[in-house]
């Protein structure tokens, strides 16, 4: 069966997202069988929901990944779909200027979400300081609600939960909080200098984890839904709590989650050592 713009549009009406929100999409174009008119239907149907608000794609530059810091220039093709490419080149979108996790975005927040001071207070981490960043569009999305005053949704057009970027963010999010626990300056450094940074180093240390298997999770906690369409499903949730689950889920399970050794042995050392902070 051949999915029509208008089909498209009625499906997505199941996930009742409001027209003003924020609309990050993780893409197959071919997951859900043909499409008439292929990626600028898709496009378009999802415009169409958020019509009044913002549709974000991510535009991933992860070829020649050894060399991506010095090879990036906003032009760079992104590397994370088809659809996703398309988007990037189509009239009004916009880019943010990050090698390793930039979005295009197009609608009412798109400027402000790839745009202003994205390099603003840098998180530690293996994709380099500032791709979640305070001031990145990770960030402003996860904060949509305050500083727009609308919700940001993710979306998984016709792929599993597997390419949730915002995994990387609640990454980063954890070993700043951890960091900040550590009163003493020079040990916080010690702990720092400990983690695995561009370009990633051996022993790999970091709590890196595969969001593959959260799909169900969201659903049975209620925050995301899964919809057939075509010939596959669509899965969206809202990205606040999204993130809050993930991130609440990988502290509670951080051992069984991550595969790392070296950064399961660097998490029970700053563990043990903020807890000896306290009792000082």
């Amino acid at each position: 069966m051949m999915l029509t713009k208008e089909m498209l549009v009625e499906a997505l009406r199941g996930f009742e997202i409001e027209k003003d929100s924020i609309l990050l999409v993780h893409s197959s174009l071919k997951a859900l069988g043909p499409i008439d008119g292929g990626a600028e239907t898709v496009i378009a149907a999802l415009e169409e929901t958020v019509s009044e608000g913002t549709l974000v794609f991510p535009t991933f530059a992860q070829k020649n990944w050894e060399t991506v810091m010095e090879d990036w220039h906003m032009d760079r093709p992104s590397d994370v779909g088809y659809i996703t490419e398309v988007f990037r080149k189509q009239e009004g979108s916009l880019r943010s200027d990050n090698p390793t996790h930039s979005v295009a975005a197009r609608g009412k927040h798109a400027e402000a979400l790839v745009g202003g001071d994205i390099k603003a207070g840098p998180r530690i981490g293996p994709y380099g300081e500032y791709p979640f960043s305070h001031g990145s569009p990770w960030q402003r999305m996860y904060d949509s609600r305050e500083k727009f005053g609308v919700k940001c949704y993710v979306m998984f057009w016709g792929v599993t939960t597997s390419p949730m970027t915002f995994k990387h963010f609640v990454e980063y999010l954890l070993i700043e909080d951890l960091l900040n626990q550590v009163k003493n300056e020079a040990k916080r450094e010690e702990f720092k200098a400990r983690l695995s940074v561009y370009p990633a180093s051996a022993p790999f240390t970091w709590p890196m984890y595969s969001t593959r298997a959260f799909g169900p999770k969201f659903q049975e906690a209620g925050i995301a839904k899964i919809l057939p369409v075509g010939e596959g499903e669509i899965i969206c949730g809202d990205a606040k709590l999204l993130v809050d689950f993930t991130d609440k889920t990988l502290r509670e399970n951080i051992f069984t989650l991550t595969r790392d050794e070296p950064f399961h042995q660097w998490y029970r050392e700053i563990c043990d050592y903020i807890a000896s902070e306290e009792n000082q």
